[in-house]
């Protein structure tokens, strides 16, 4: 089972781009280094994403009976941060957005040093493990850091065309988005049923509590509780299944993980337009008093 074909690869590949261009197009360079040098922040999202998350993760595998490839799953899922599909449902406020695509950039890269280690240790005794570290790097290079920072250099010399072009490249972004989401239906539904309900429940489980982990340690700021809340139930699905078909092609742990997209990402969805509900009700109560 293969999650995308060659048109939803593309649609993805689009969807990463126009979304990290549009952020580098929306903010400053001044701005993605002062959300770095807010050394508070980051440290608390890395140690959701490279600590607390796996060891949740490892908490579940010990509480609730499943199945060995289920297990398996859970474990990549927990020790992978950097969920692309988290910049769709990003805050347009700007500071959000610097840490959006700070945070994206340095979670998905990280992973791919921090993550193989993590599952190391808590793999079972006897099971190979293969990386592609070239491919993966040169992945987060290609399809993050180079947009990111293109789309930051135009936005310090033509500021008013880079505001333009920010608006069109995102809604470029969410086309591409929700055409990847329907081209992609049949495959997770499938994955789904193979998964079984009472793994999708302990998935569905690990989502909301992670997001409720990643919202009380984005600090008082809404936006950044938002983004890290998202950024941290999005887990990196694309090294999981790159590793997982390198070193575990026939454990039927594939569609676990596409099963965990299925769920991961209307859970976001419904939080994103929920808060956004929400925000809107409470302006028109400000606005009547």
């Amino acid at each position: 089972m293969s999650l995308m074909d060659p048109l939803s690869r593309m649609l993805f590949f689009v969807f990463l781009i126009t979304s990290m261009l549009g952020i580098g197009l929306s903010v400053s360079w001044g701005a993605i280094v002062a959300t770095l040098r807010k050394t508070g922040l980051m440290i608390r999202s890395l140690l959701v994403n490279f600590v607390v998350v796996p060891l949740l993760g490892l908490l579940f595998i010990r509480l609730f009976p499943m199945r060995p490839e289920v297990a398996l799953a859970f474990l990549f899922l927990a020790c992978a941060p950097g969920g692309l599909s988290a910049i769709q449902f990003t805050s347009k406020d700007k500071e959000a957005l610097a840490f959006a695509g700070a945070l994206a950039t340095s979670l998905t890269f990280l992973s791919i040093f921090i993550s193989p280690l993590l599952i190391t240790l808590f793999l079972p005794p006897g099971l190979p493990l293969a990386v592609p570290y070239a491919r993966a790097f040169w992945f987060v290079v290609l399809f993050l850091i180079l947009p990111l920072v293109v789309g930051i250099l135009l936005h310090n010399r033509m500021q008013a065309l880079a505001t333009k072009l920010a608006k069109i490249l995102s809604l470029i972004g969410t086309i591409s988005f929700v055409a990847v989401i329907i081209l992609t239906m049949s495959v997770k539904k499938e994955a789904q049923a193979a998964a079984g309900s009472e793994a999708q429940g302990i998935m569905l489980l690990f989502i909301v509590i992670v997001m409720l982990i990643g919202w009380f340690m984005g600090g008082p700021k809404k936006g950044n509780r938002e983004v890290l809340a998202t950024a941290s139930s999005m887990r990196n699905i694309a090294l999981c299944l790159a590793i997982v078909l390198t070193s575990f092609p026939d454990r039927g742990v594939e569609a676990n993980l596409i099963a965990f997209v299925a769920l991961m990402i209307p859970v976001n969805m419904v939080f994103t337009v929920g808060g956004s509900i929400i925000d809107k009700i409470r302006a028109k109560r400000q606005k009547g008093k």
